[in-house]
């Protein structure tokens, strides 16, 4: 005696023939959370497969990046000397690395100038003339004028610093300064 498909039995009440899904899919209830081994070793070995071939992609790019670091760009024009006011600030983009740098003049030849994103979460700081500090907003972390240092807040790094030149037409960008000649003074 040969045993009868359940679903089959089932469906053929139902609709009088078995539906097209049915000869297509031929899956008895009891053993449809059923996972043969095979199956799990196969699903298995093309995740690891993925894990790793995004590893290597990482490990790849990251040793590409060391290989060819982004360049800095030249020497450029920022402002005029007599376009920015005591006290006054202005924010430029570097051309190829898009990055905000703030200017600030502090006095009649003093300037200095450094990286507008916080060194805490990336958010805009501000030139605050009032209080003489560069403040986050997001954070309320601040900033010391004069040397990039934090005052206080979130922020554990200083603010990258910007190696400025003062020359008779302008006030011209010259390049990022390490963070070691960042520590100290570093005005124009």
């Amino acid at each position: 005696m040969s045993k009868k498909d359940p679903i089959k039995e089932r469906l053929t009440q139902q609709n009088q023939e078995l539906p097209k899904w049915a000869e297509d899919f031929p899956v008895d209830t009891k053993a449809d959370g059923h996972v043969a081994r095979r199956d799990f070793i196969r699903f298995l070995c093309l995740v690891s497969f993925g894990l790793f071939t995004g590893q290597a992609g990482v490990l790849l790019k990251s040793l590409f990046d060391k290989k060819y670091p982004p360049s800095e760009p030249g020497a450029f024009r920022i402002i005029g000397r007599d376009d920015l006011a005591v006290g006054g600030s202005y924010v430029f983009m570097l051309p190829e690395k898009k990055e905000p740098i703030i200017l600030i003049r502090l006095a009649e030849k003093d300037y200095v100038a450094y990286s507008q994103k916080c060194t805490h979460l990336q958010c805009p700081v501000i030139w605050r003339q009032d209080e003489s500090k560069i403040l986050c907003p997001c954070h309320h972390g601040a900033f010391d004028v004069k040397t990039g240092n934090v005052l206080y807040g979130p922020p554990e790094r200083p603010l990258p610093a910007v190696k400025l030149g003062l020359r008779a037409d302008g006030i011209y960008f010259e390049g990022m300064m390490s963070r070691v000649a960042a520590g100290g003074p570093h005005a124009v």
